[in-house]
């Protein structure tokens, strides 16, 4: 093998920010009833507390003291009405929130109160946390200029909002409670059954919340009545009184329990704080409530590793658990019994470890006040690194700002400077939407924004799958959603983040559905069921053609070194034709991100058994203007890759696997050398060696390729486009046409160009 002359491989490093951080996030501004301990407070709390932990400015108001309460979490402005009237306490902070572009989370608070922050101009997002029986607001009343949106607790109870002539728009968020490590602790289940008498082989039935008659706990004692003549059972309540109507339910239960002999297998503990070591004690919940709205208790059970048997009303059957079963309303405490006479004493305590993310309710509140429309899109990407996707951005940006009003949101920090001096330098609008690259934070700020500046559409651009199902999830109705997928690797990075998007009941059938555009940058086998898709390739600017032909044979690699490059193949196989080849050269421009140090550290190591040239980042693109014999692109999921582009426009011929659109410009034969997409060395050393190998050949596939670029990737070309579609809800595209898929297996089958054989031209 020849002697190295290899430099290092280049490892970006991040420098100046040149971005401003433009972050219209208001503190977090809620009205609560009371912080009795009840599902919807225990939301209220767990919402609160996390965003105060990150940091966030949080003021909770609280109508109604209790004698039993949770408390309000650390960090967070708490607001009492003391000794005001309920109304007075409301126009005070009418007035304390009158300058507020965001608008106050409420919960169970009543219309007549809530009439107070209207009339102070601050607008509300009422949480219906209950069935219409409990509800304390008529929704056909809500003014969409007062309340510009609705939360519902649960599908069910959003659709009894519509029912009930509920005109803004309802968003449906099932809360994913909390659940401590108690509820898997065995020495907790051992000593709360101690304390209550309870024997270790003993079924311990649990139910959980106030004693009201809607709980129906009556009917419990029903059950634990048919249950005992089966097993040796427990039924504990734990649940207290909150006013003379619970008094009453409580009398009535006490006096079921006498009636039907069961009185010494009742516990009635009250309300009970923490709740985790209860259900470690249970072996099952029973919640036989008249109506529902999603009810936290068997939400949080569920969590904690409980089965649980519930009557089908309102939002039960959307838990969508394995281990909950669901019986008709009207369902006799026989039957119930006789289900619950089969299920076994728990011996293995495991709760979920599914993710939660309370934090997700900051984005309901992300409908800022109604203004005049000030940019048409707001484009979101991850960076601006030396990149493909961020150049095409930039390639896009600067001819579009002249002709449309855009704003780029860039979620995270940068390891160059030049894209984002570029843009700033051609008076585009470029700014960082929060200080750190976190996708809750980030996507309420875009949300945000885009209210606050009317934006028309908000624009996907290679970013984070976890902030895309976030927006898709809490976008209003009327901010078009668009997708500029990368390549398949995007479509894969989505299906990778539905388990973390359950936490707020989002899955990519529901993203889909939302998204009002998702464009392709080429013509896909399959793609995903998006209700419009279109094919809109990269563009690139005309470059001079290349110079002369080199002396020795010298390849270029453009582009991030990062493993999905397979640039390790590329230094394999060029290692083997230089050993022929005196004084050829592979030079390698680009640099690697810091996650792929260890990468590019391999890649050194290697390219010391060739001449490779390490280069780092060339943003002005200046080394196209020198003389190759060929350039180098492999890659995996590709989408329409810059570096083609830019090589073909500059008359360099490319050698390339057939990834992604790459088969669409790389024309076997035609513009270069077109191999499989899983092509191994000995198939790039074949085409290097053609390549260096005739001169006229070479240069022929030089012109054709740059001609097609011209033709088909121009710059104007894409702009147009672009503008069509930023312009217009549902653009015509006939390039379309076999971008879509049948929805059921779009991911199942990887997209594979068909492969072609090496030949000469």
């Amino acid at each position: 093998m020849v002697s190295a002359v290899a430099s290092g491989a280049p490892i970006a490093a991040l420098g100046r920010d040149l971005l401003m951080v433009d972050d219209p996030r208001e503190p977090v501004r809620v009205v609560i009833a009371s912080l009795a301990l009840g599902g919807a407070e225990r939301i209220v709390v767990e919402w609160l507390g996390a965003e105060a932990a990150a940091g966030r400015a949080c003021e909770l108001a609280v109508l109604n003291a209790r004698r039993l309460a949770l408390a309000a979490p650390p960090g967070v402005l708490l607001l009492q009405r003391g000794p005001r009237s309920p109304a007075q306490f409301m126009i005070d902070l009418g007035r304390r929130w009158a300058a507020a572009g965001a608008p106050v989370s409420t919960h169970l608070v009543g219309d007549e109160l809530l009439s107070r922050l209207w009339d102070a101009g601050v607008r509300t997002v009422p949480v219906v946390h209950n069935a219409p029986a409990g509800w304390r607001n008529d929704p056909q009343l809500w003014n969409p200029r007062h309340v510009p949106r609705v939360v519902a607790c649960a599908e069910s109870v959003a659709a009894d909002l519509l029912r009930h002539g509920c005109r803004p728009p309802v968003a449906t968020l099932r809360h994913r409670p909390a659940v401590a490590a108690a509820a898997g602790d065995s020495a907790q289940r051992m000593r709360v059954r101690a304390e209550t008498g309870i024997g270790a082989s003993t079924f311990v039935v649990l139910a959980v919340g106030a004693i009201k008659p809607q709980k129906d706990y009556r009917r419990a004692v029903e059950v634990l009545a048919r249950l005992a003549t089966r097993r040796d059972a427990v039924l504990v309540i734990a649940g207290g009184v909150l006013d003379g109507a619970g008094l009453r339910e409580l009398d009535a239960v006490m006096d079921s329990a006498v009636r039907l002999g069961v009185a010494d297998r009742l516990r009635l503990p009250g309300f009970v704080d923490p709740i985790a070591p209860c259900f470690a004690a249970a072996d099952a919940l029973l919640n036989v409530s008249r109506y529902e709205g999603l009810s936290m208790a068997v939400r949080e059970a569920l969590a904690a590793g409980l089965p649980v048997l519930a009557t089908d009303v309102g939002g039960q059957r959307e838990n969508g658990d394995e281990r909950l079963l669901l019986v008709a309303p009207d369902t006799p405490a026989d039957a119930i019994a006789a289900r619950l006479a089969d299920w076994p004493v728990r011996t293995d305590l495991a709760p979920q470890r599914a993710p939660r993310l309370p934090r997700a309710w900051s984005l309901t509140l992300t409908d800022h006040r109604t203004v005049p429309a000030e940019f048409d899109t707001l484009l979101v990407t991850a960076n601006l690194n030396a990149g493909g996707a961020q150049r095409s951005l930039v390639n896009l940006a600067l001819p579009l700002s002249r002709r449309q009003r855009i704003a780029i949101g860039v979620v995270g920090p940068s390891t160059q400077d030049a894209f984002a001096g570029t843009l700033l330098a051609g008076g585009v609008r470029v700014f960082r939407p929060a200080p750190a690259a976190e996708p809750l934070a980030a996507a309420e700020s875009l949300l945000a924004w885009a209210a606050r500046h009317g934006v028309r559409n908000l624009c996907f651009w290679n970013v984070d799958a976890r902030m895309k199902l976030l927006i898709a999830r809490f976008a209003p109705p009327h901010l078009r959603l668009i997708d500029v997928s990368p390549g398949h690797y995007a479509f894969l990075e989505l299906e990778a983040a539905l388990p973390w998007a359950a936490a707020f009941d989002m899955d990519a059938a529901a993203f889909y559905a939302r998204l009002d555009h998702l464009v392709l940058k080429y013509r896909a086998a399959q793609a995903p069921p998006a209700a419009c898709v279109s094919v809109i390739p990269n563009g690139v600017a005309p470059r001079p053609a290349r110079a002369a032909w080199p002396a020795a044979p010298r390849f270029l690699v453009s582009g991030r070194i990062a493993p999905s490059k397979r640039l390790e193949l590329v230094v394999a196989a060029f290692g083997q034709f230089a050993a022929l080849h005196a004084g050829a050269e592979l030079h390698v421009v680009g640099v690697a991100e810091p996650r792929h140090a260890d990468y590019a550290a391999s890649l050194e190591r290697q390219a010391g058994h060739a001449r490779v040239r390490f280069r780092g980042a060339r943003p002005t693109l200046d080394f196209l203007s020198e003389t190759f014999t060929a350039a180098v692109v492999l890659g995996t999921h590709q989408g329409s890759p810059n570096a083609v582009l830019e090589a073909m426009s500059a008359g360099i011929p490319v050698i390339a696997n057939a990834s992604g659109g790459t088969g669409e410009v790389v024309i076997n034969g035609r513009t270069g050398w077109l191999l499989r997409e899983d092509c191994g060395a000995a198939e790039i050393v074949q085409a290097l060696r053609e390549a260096a190998s005739d001169q006229a050949r070479n240069e022929l596939f030089g012109r054709v390729g740059r001609a097609l670029v011209a033709e088909h990737h121009a710059m104007e070309t894409m702009v147009a486009r672009y503008l069509t579609l930023f312009g217009t809800p549902c653009p015509s595209d006939a390039s379309a046409a076999g971008a879509r898929a049948a929805p059921a297996s779009w991911l199942a089958a990887e997209v594979r160009a068909a492969p072609l054989s090496m030949q000469a031209a």
